[in-house]
């Protein structure tokens, strides 16, 4: 784990690099009250259970003692220098605490606090400018004022309880807190992790620049994924921008781009958004990948990090269900890939052990009759097994069956370049949902792990409780062997086919991402 200390030994760091290595981290406005309690589960419970190295100081006036830890009554009181302080105290107290962070010598200032230039009010604003100007008479920068704060994972920084604290190359700055705990936890889900997040909320110091120009630089961070409501300096934005997007993939999702969502960014985090055709055209000239959702950020974070880039547009579907292979076909032909026939000589192999009744063998390609039957002798051997250790044990081997037929098939279509393996999921009640899923998506996706082609994982239609849970540990296999998986045809085909794009626009910056 990597210290403020040990800073010295990497060559010209970046100026931002201190903030991610602190050796003391104070909590001001610690609470055993009720109202306080998510402040105490994210910025004291979760450092000392991720594995912080550095040392955990509590400062509220009331004093007191937290989880065998002392509540010192002022941050003078605490012994010893600290280099980062979270400071979550009414707005008004806020100028008090700094000058005490000033004296005592802090370089980082986290203020979790909001109610300052977000709200609009003139005096609102003017408390947050005086916080800069405390805070850079003091040499110190801000985080905030309104947000969540840094999530490190190497250097136990860990934030939410349920974060992971393995580190990946996603770096993510986020004007917003919730969008932090959305995003993270759908990445996760989907087997993606982070090198560093900071959600930097009213932006009154450290800003959506700043970040960028360091992600740019940063050698833990392989992508960048922003989620921005606006900035202050337009001129600087481009020059940021530009940076980031020509050293590594960058993902954009600018928040507030109708007209009404300009004012709620306004008032969310005090952004001047800015007119989203200037925002489209500047994302658009850097090379950057714009997105607007959560959801379709990570979708598009899967496809750069787990698709090949596929070297055309010809795919090919592959699953179960008619009607979900036609909605796959408009899906996908939709954003621009082109499904094109299985060549005579191909379907005809097909039709050796695919039965023709209630399947559909010219691509999309239906085996629904026959994978059922094959995938009976996975449902047997799994007993009072789970299904992962099954699929796990058998996708070491070779692959066999139904799927096996099908891939070789596959692999001798030399105009395709994309497979897309899918699943809807529609089961009834356990234990017959997990025969369905152990006989129908098991053996799909050890084909999917078997083909040397690029593909694309998704499972889709999950409309209830058994229908969800039916799909975990599926899902979580996916997400354990590496798999692109995708939870909507639409959401599939949206981010391939700018990943295609994307790869033959910058086949360089790709290529960086992937060494």
């Amino acid at each position: 784990m990597t210290t403020t200390a040990s800073l010295t030994d990497q060559p010209n760091p970046h100026p931002l690099e201190y903030i991610f290595h602190p050796r003391t981290i104070a909590v001001v406005g610690i609470s055993a009250d009720v109202p306080k309690m998510w402040i105490r589960r994210l910025y004291v419970e979760t450092p000392l259970e991720t594995g912080f190295a550095g040392r955990i100081a509590l400062v509220n006036p009331g004093g007191g003692e937290m989880m065998g830890l002392p509540i010192h009554r002022s941050l003078k009181d605490v012994p010893g220098p600290i280099d980062h302080v979270v400071v979550s105290v009414p707005a008004r107290y806020t100028p008090q605490v700094l000058e005490e962070c000033r004296e005592k010598g802090v370089r980082v200032v986290h203020v979790f606090s909001s109610g300052y230039a977000e709200t609009g009010e003139p005096e609102r604003v003017e408390l947050q400018d005086r916080l800069v100007q405390i805070a850079r008479a003091g040499n110190m920068r801000i985080i905030g004022p309104n947000c969540l704060g840094i999530y490190y994972p190497r250097g136990g920084m860990g934030l939410c309880p349920d974060f992971p604290m393995e580190a990946g190359p996603i770096g993510y700055l986020c004007q917003s807190g919730g969008n932090v705990s959305f995003m993270v936890r759908h990445a996760v889900a989907r087997g993606l992790r982070f090198s560093k997040v900071v959600s930097y909320g009213n932006a009154c110091d450290i800003d959506e620049c700043d970040l960028l120009d360091y992600m740019a630089e940063d050698p833990e961070t392989k992508v960048i994924a922003a989620y921005i409501e606006g900035a202050k300096d337009g001129h600087r934005l481009v020059r940021a921008i530009n940076k980031a997007a020509s050293a590594k993939p960058l993902v954009v999702f600018k928040g507030g781009y109708t007209e009404g969502g300009l004012r709620a960014a306004a008032s969310h985090t005090g952004s001047l958004a800015g007119a989203d055709a200037i925002w489209d055209s500047l994302l658009r000239q850097a090379g950057a990948i714009r997105v607007y959702s959560v959801e379709e950020m990570v979708d598009m974070l899967v496809a750069l990090l787990r698709v090949d880039p596929p070297r055309g547009l010809n795919a090919c579907a592959v699953g179960h269900g008619g009607g979900a292979s036609v909605m796959a076909t408009d899906e996908l032909e939709r954003a621009g890939l082109r499904l094109i026939p299985v060549p005579p000589e191909l379907r005809e192999r097909l039709k050796e052990f695919v039965d023709l009744a209630n399947s559909m063998l010219r691509n999309p390609i239906d085996v629904s009759p026959v994978a059922t039957v094959d995938g009976l002798e996975i449902w047997k051997e799994l007993g009072s097994r789970p299904l992962r250790g099954v699929l796990s044990e058998r996708a070491a081997g070779e692959l066999g069956g139904l799927w096996g037929k099908v891939n070789a098939v596959l692999e001798q279509w030399h105009d395709l370049h994309l497979v897309v393996y899918h699943h809807g999921f529609d089961v009834s009640p356990m234990p017959v949902g997990e025969m369905i899923v152990a006989g129908l998506v098991g053996p799909m996706l050890l084909a999917a792990m078997s083909c040397q082609r690029p593909k694309a994982v998704v499972l889709h239609s999950m409309g209830n409780d058994e229908s969800w849970r039916a799909s975990a540990d599926v899902r979580a296999l996916c997400a354990e062997f590496g798999l692109p998986l995708f939870l909507s045809m639409r959401g599939a085909a949206q981010a391939i086919r700018k990943l295609y794009d994307y790869s033959q626009a910058y086949p360089d910056r790709l290529a960086a991402l992937r060494r």
